[in-house]
């Protein structure tokens, strides 16, 4: 097992990519060698160093494939576009969060639910029970799919919400059309909602 203090020193630095790339290659050698007396520890290390590597490959694979490629309003050097939607992309990568964060604006179905009596004769509202219906399917639907949320500022019947994305998932096209679809679904079970609130 690697020496505790070689392993502690490993996180209070960072390497640019051309000499993180470099790195790797120096301890790939090492690991080719037969008669190398610390493999082990080599070993270790280079999964140490490999797995941040690897993973800031996938979030530049991720951004190229899914960038956004129209002038944008939103100002974002780093934006996805995902079906109809544009997201800024936040990567992150510590000791107990590896994912690609994608931030947006999506309607706040609490804010809803305190306006439906207000709303009661608009003949556009539905009762309490179903959004708080399809606010709990959503946030089950988007736990099945391994992706946790965290929400922030809000903005009349809007939240700023980040979606912590695996980064193991996030190439995979089947997973990013799931997410599509709950976004899609989320967000079209309010719409009529919205548009009448914001005419008023």
């Amino acid at each position: 097992m690697m020496n505790e203090n070689i392993k502690d020193k490993t996180k209070t630095f960072e390497l640019e990519e051309s000499k993180l790339k470099l790195l790797l290659n120096l301890l790939e050698n090492e690991l080719e060698k037969e008669d190398n007396k610390n493999l082990d520890e080599l070993k270790e290390l280079n999964l140490i160093f490999k797995e941040p590597y690897l993973n800031e490959e996938i979030v530049n694979k991720f951004i190229l494939k899914y960038k956004y490629k129209e002038p944008s309003y939103l100002d974002l050097p780093r934006s996805v576009k995902l079906g109809d939607k544009i997201y800024a992309v936040e990567y992150i990568n510590d000791d107990t969060i590896k994912s690609v964060a994608i931030v947006d604006y999506i309607p706040f179905y609490e804010s809803l639910i305190k306006d439906v009596e207000k709303y009661a004769n608009s003949g556009v509202f539905k009762e309490k029970e179903f959004y708080i219906d399809k606010l709990n399917n959503f946030k089950k639907d988007i736990n099945n799919l391994g992706i946790e949320i965290e929400t922030d500022d809000e903005c009349e019947y809007k939240i700023l919400t980040i979606f912590h994305l695996p980064i193991e998932k996030v190439l995979d096209d089947n997973f990013i059309t799931s997410f599509i679809e709950i976004i899609k679904e989320y967000e079209k079970n309010v719409e009529e909602e919205l548009v009448y609130i914001y005419r008023k």
